[in-house]
């Protein structure tokens, strides 16, 4: 490694520690295990810093190097200080630039032609397809642990090849698991850390040009916004349409601008989406990527009906909304447990209250919370308890005083969002996909 002269200041300081680039990869480790940062390297990402190519390391990686070193890392990676390079033998003649331009040719080569093993691949693509999947019976805490390790894991994979049919894989990978995590993160509480997830599912879509998982990551952005900032989720919505593929992308991105129109009060607007989404999942099925993987990423009548309920609420609708509900809860109850999103369901419970508390039905509405405030608290997410607190506010109007039965679901409302997941886990930071 040193029979050449140092590219960047840390290439000096390898040198002058007579460190191999194998050295310097355990020794870095043990340095970051030494300062108490989570932080590792490969022998690739190695090779970058001692180029100082430019984007790395990330920001633990650049701790555990002042740390380290005691220098700082813009200094680490740009060129050699000219006090110790002098030490160093420089390139004298034409011969000996040729014979170093050949080495680096050589060593590059053998870097871009790294791989990793198919097999590999297959494994992680079961693993996030499983994820997907387990989703829908998962509590969140339980899948935010579990998907962080997939996303680190295909971080390091693609630390290992130059193959870019390799790496087109592993950025969809990246993108699927960084959406799962955005899903993750809204069920948490947390509404920034969901969107810059589902933006950085959407980065990677754009890296690869996948415009199924581009329209899968707006979606989710749409889902998040729509609860605070519909507006905007109607400008996002929009703008995905304009190129999302037909079918179960489009079908999904439909109905979630329904509900950011219904909640912005454009009804006909909103009916206009629900009629265009009903149209596009006559169409779906045959997606290889959404449909392929389902779970999560599938988008069926059960959804669309969910999304339904959720429209007509917002508009007020009492009998639409509780038609369609019921029919929600009815496609959910239809599906095998292991395959049901029992969080959508219960969501249709609600709606299916809320519908029946907008037409004075306050009995009703105490017979479809009965399932809800069962619930555990583990699997309480965001979005079951938004639904409960519009319907409190709701029970809260003029005409609900002195009801004894609206009394007592605002209890139990209160009650129950005080230990929802966003109560319990005091919105976590997540580090982001970017």
């Amino acid at each position: 490694m040193a029979d050449r002269s140092p590219r960047t200041r840390l290439e000096q300081l390898l040198f002058a520690r007579n460190l191999s680039l194998s050295d310097f990869v355990r020794q870095f480790s043990e340095q970051a295990d030494d300062a108490g940062i989570r932080a590792h390297t490969s022998e690739r990402s190695a090779k970058r810093w001692l180029r100082g190519d430019p984007g790395s390391p990330r920001a633990e990686s650049r701790r555990v190097l002042e740390c380290w070193f005691d220098e700082p890392t813009e200094e680490l990676l740009g060129p050699p200080k000219a006090e110790l390079a002098s030490h160093r033998k420089s390139p004298r003649s034409e011969q000996e630039l040729m014979v170093n331009a050949a080495r680096e040719s050589s060593e590059h080569a053998i870097e871009s032609s790294s791989a990793i093993d198919p097999s590999a691949l297959e494994q992680l693509h079961a693993a996030a397809g499983q994820a997907a999947r387990d989703y829908y019976v998962t509590p969140p805490l339980t899948m935010l642990t579990e998907l962080l390790q997939q996303r680190d894991t295909i971080y390091k994979q693609l630390d290992r090849t130059h193959k870019p049919r390799q790496q087109a894989e592993l950025y969809l990978l990246a993108g699927q698991v960084c959406g799962l995590l955005s899903s993750v993160s809204w069920d948490l509480g947390n509404a920034d850390v969901a969107e810059e997830q589902a933006r950085a599912a959407y980065t990677y879509g754009s890296i690869i040009d996948h415009p199924s998982l581009r329209a899968w990551a707006r979606a989710l952005q749409v889902t998040v916004a729509l609860w605070c900032r519909p507006r905007r989720a109607v400008a996002i919505a929009e703008g995905a349409l304009e190129d999302s593929p037909a079918g179960t992308a489009s079908a999904r991105l439909h109905s979630v601008h329904a509900r950011a129109l219904a909640l912005s009060g454009a009804r006909d607007e909103a009916q206009s989406a629900l009629d265009a989404a009903a149209t596009e999942l006559d169409r779906a099925g045959d997606d290889s990527f959404l449909d392929e993987v389902g779970g999560e990423l599938a988008f069926d009548r059960s959804r669309a009906a969910l999304c339904g309920g959720a429209v007509y609420v917002a508009l007020g609708d009492g009998r639409r909304a509780e038609t369609e509900a019921s029919r929600a809860i009815a496609l959910f109850g239809q599906m095998p447990r292991e395959q049901r999103w029992g969080a959508g369901a219960l969501g249709a419970q609600v709606d299916l209250a809320t519908a029946r508390t907008l037409h004075g039905n306050l009995a009703g509405t105490q017979d479809a919370l009965v399932p809800v405030f069962a619930l555990e608290p583990a699997r309480r997410t965001e979005a079951i308890t938004q639904r409960l607190s519009s319907l409190g506010r709701m029970l809260g109007q003029t005409r609900y005083r002195g009801a004894i039965e609206a009394a007592h679901i605002g209890e139990d409302i209160e009650d129950f969002t005080a230990a929802s997941l966003a109560r319990m886990t005091a919105r976590p930071a997540l580090p982001s996909g970017n």
